[in-house]
């Protein structure tokens, strides 16, 4: 008896580090292809199994002890460098993807908390948004999903929250400075729709504003938006760039973070491990990645690049989904069968 529970134990194991995981949705920033409530296959087979960092561990636990609040369930005495066995793809633009936070710094790598985002940006990319489309190079990425966004409202009626859930399917409302005055994240085409009621007056993009120390990267150089930002080259493995007090905020966690490295500038200065230099060459590539729901996401343009060693796999299809339901429904009648076995795309 003992064997074969050591036996399931094992093959388990291995499919879950090498083969695939589930992975709940909580957020709303991938809405319109992911759902809140959606239970995902991530599988990473089709990016190369990342093999196991944190060699101390305790399986199947998280990152805590399980009945502990701080207890970590595993020790950073033993870690291996990154690698990963061979891949039968690799990551391409618009891939639903799902990686550990790079700002977790505090934890091993393969510990940090799963993120999901689409892939806009892959390395050596020069991406560009403006006024909400995404360009690379000097061309609009084609074949996009229908992307949710911020719109001002402004309607004769104060039920159109009832009305736009009950017949459009917008999702998140909310009322803006006036019972008439609203904000709805929703696609191009659900405001096309809202537009051809007449108790509607007007539907107008809210585009963002700059605001400062908020985007990545900071700096007085970077006065960018979430709607009009860049243009920013994505890190490629192997490409030099020229370092400067100027472009510093662009690079600062890939030298001195992601390829750890001592990184110190002093007046006009910039100093890798004790030696003066004016050019790096990076060792990994990075991606570029965003939220569907483009106004209710923090990603890339929040915090960075993501780095390969991050990437966890692929989001492939929604396995299972319920509604979030009133308190206390059974999980049968939350239940989306429509949502069930659907592909990611």
């Amino acid at each position: 008896m003992f064997s074969l529970l050591l036996w399931v134990f094992v093959i388990v194991f291995i499919l879950i580090n090498f083969v695939g995981s589930f992975s709940y949705i909580s957020s709303s920033s991938m809405e319109g292809e992911v759902e809140p409530g959606d239970l995902v296959w991530v599988n990473k087979l089709a990016y190369g199994p990342r093999f196991i960092q944190t060699l101390l561990s305790l399986p199947f636990s998280g990152n805590r002890i399980p009945f502990t609040s701080h207890t970590h369930s595993y020790l950073t005495w033993i870690e291996i460098p990154y690698f990963r066995l061979p891949a039968y793809s690799h990551i391409k633009r618009n891939d639903v993807v799902v990686f550990n936070y790079p700002l977790e710094i505090d934890r091993p790598v393969d510990k940090r908390g799963n993120y999901m985002k689409r892939c806009i940006g892959l390395p050596g990319d020069t991406l560009q948004i403006f006024d909400r489309d995404v360009f690379i190079g000097k061309k609009p990425i084609d074949d996009l999903p229908d992307f949710h966004y911020s719109y001002f409202i402004k309607a004769t009626t104060d039920t159109l929250e009832s009305f736009a859930h009950n017949k459009l399917h917008i999702e998140e409302t909310e009322v803006a400075t006036s019972s008439k005055e609203y904000i709805f994240m929703m696609t191009k085409a659900q405001a096309d729709s809202l537009r051809k009621f007449p108790f509607v007056t007007s539907v107008n993009p809210s585009i963002t504003s700059y605001t400062p120390n908020v985007l990545f990267p900071n700096g007085p150089h970077f006065l960018w938006t979430e709607d009009n930002y860049g243009p920013i080259v994505v890190p490629k493995k192997g490409m030099t760039v020229h370092l400067n007090t100027d472009s510093i905020s662009l690079y600062e966690k890939i030298i001195g973070i992601y390829e750890h490295h001592k990184l110190t500038t002093r007046n006009d200065s910039i100093f890798i491990d004790g030696t003066y230099t004016t050019h790096y060459t990076f060792k990994m590539d990075y991606y570029f990645m965003m939220g569907d729901n483009r106004n209710n996401s923090i990603d890339s343009r929040y915090w960075g690049f993501v780095p390969e060693d991050h990437i966890i796999g692929k989001a492939s299809f929604v396995a299972f989904s319920a509604n979030p339901g009133p308190r206390g429904q059974s999980l049968w009648k939350r239940t989306n069968g429509s949502r069930c076995f659907k592909g990611i795309k």
